[in-house]
């Protein structure tokens, strides 16, 4: 019985790590995104391309912590993704502007599907 236990902890202990690991993302992405441009981190890459991994982490570790909704969540991510730009409109150094949306978004798509591949092959998705 011990070993069920230790499953359904163990299980509970990963979902509960990537709710954290999600929301800590996204306050950190929506601080970068409506801080002045100042305070914007050095990208390690193409800067639409970091922009598409920091959102397809985010939507990844949301559709895991979430994964009784994870079609919702997906969706969530990506529109929230491509509304995310229009936060700059907060600050004045900074401008929103579409292709910077659709490279959140699809970066966003992207890592919901690669959480929900994940989950359906892992047999632990409910939708």
């Amino acid at each position: 019985m011990s070993d069920v236990s230790d499953q359904i902890v163990s299980g509970l202990s990963l979902i509960v790590v990537a709710q954290a690991i999600a929301w800590a993302l996204l306050f950190f992405i929506l601080f970068v995104t409506i801080a002045p441009i100042g305070l914007r981190p050095r990208t390690i890459t193409w800067v639409n391309l970091d922009r598409s991994l920091a959102f397809a982490a985010m939507a990844f570790f949301f559709v895991l912590g979430y994964s009784r909704s994870a079609a919702l969540v997906a969706l969530i991510c990506v529109i929230g993704a491509g509304l995310s730009e229009l936060l700059q409109f907060l600050s004045p150094s900074r401008h929103a502007r579409l292709p910077d949306a659709m490279a959140k978004s699809i970066g966003a798509a992207a890592g919901a599907v690669v959480a929900m591949v994940a989950l359906a092959t892992s047999g632990s998705m409910a939708i």
